[in-house]
């Protein structure tokens, strides 16, 4: 009988994983796709949380002789800085090292070295989501108004290659996970 090796690493979305204790492990990316769901949804919860703060919000102040409109979209606009902000890093700090989203979908983030993902990875790689995601999403939505059009184009050529640095690496990274040294991997639940 003669044994044959297969190199793991040579199949699409299968890498080699050396943890500090030096044991090597085979682990599977995951895929565009289910990330992309995963924010999707991601982006739902934070969608519904809003909108849930701003009717209580808007329900309780029209009750007082405040002016409701503006004072909930003041504290509406704070909300939303802080959900946009600090949601995903909440969650991938934490033990899980997932969104909601993602344990949905199966998928935690883990450091590429093999070591403890720290704080310090968590904040840079969702730090730079603002980059990723909210400023094309702010420009797709501005419509280009009081900006002359040079500088818009200019700022969508910017956003553009964050929004498609993925499709030009092979392990499919955003930005944020090359800067952090992250990786998203499908992690499924073992059933006993």
């Amino acid at each position: 009988m003669t044994s044959t090796t297969v190199d793991h690493t040579a199949l699409p979305g299968i890498r080699s994983l050396v943890t500090p204790e030096g044991v090597d492990l085979r682990i599977r990316l995951a895929p565009v796709g289910d990330r992309a769901i995963a924010l999707i949804m991601d982006l739902l919860i934070i969608t519904g949380s809003l909108l849930l703060l701003t009717l209580g919000l808007f329900s309780m102040l029209s009750q007082f002789n405040f002016e409701a409109f503006n004072v909930t979209y003041i504290i509406w606009m704070l909300g939303f800085f802080v959900l946009r902000n600090f949601y995903f890093t909440f969650f991938e700090a934490g033990r899980r090292a997932a969104t909601p989203g993602k344990r949905m979908m199966g998928l935690r983030v883990v450091a590429r070295d093999g070591a403890a993902l720290t704080a310090d990875s968590v904040f840079a790689r969702n730090a730079m989501r603002e980059l990723e995601l909210y400023m094309p999403m702010a420009f797709l939505f501005s419509q280009g108004q009081g900006i002359e059009a040079m500088i818009t184009l200019a700022a969508i050529v910017w956003c553009g290659i964050f929004v498609l640095f993925p499709l030009f690496n092979r392990d499919r990274l955003r930005a944020g996970d090359l800067i952090a040294g992250t990786w998203v991997l499908k992690a499924p639940k073992q059933v006993l």
